[in-house]
């Protein structure tokens, strides 16, 4: 399996900006699956109360670059949350995990 993290200070949640304390997407993927798996780790500068549901997930990395895709909540304790990749992570090639 391969993988790599990106770090980022912007998000937005179904189209929402969010002031971000720190963010984490981990994108892996199994020569096995079609699909990258993805992961957006981040804590919040407010405390926010997020429905555990379905999200569209949009981060800006430090250097600007646009990734995105829908993502389910699966954890949240207000200020630190968990969405999981729904499916296709717009913005990222699985050929970026190369070397």
């Amino acid at each position: 399996m391969r993988h790599k993290k990106f770090r980022f200070d912007h998000l937005r949640l179904n189209g929402v900006p969010v002031d971000v304390h720190y963010g984490d997407l981990l994108v892996a993927h199994d020569e096995a699956c079609e699909h990258v798996d993805w992961e957006v780790v981040v804590t919040t500068a407010d405390r926010l109360s997020l429905e555990h549901a379905a999200y569209d997930v949009h981060v800006e990395t430090k250097e600007s670059r646009q990734i995105w895709g829908p993502g389910l909540l699966v954890r949240t304790d207000g200020r630190a949350h968990v969405f999981r990749g729904g499916g296709m992570l717009d913005g990222f090639s699985p050929a970026e995990l190369d070397g």
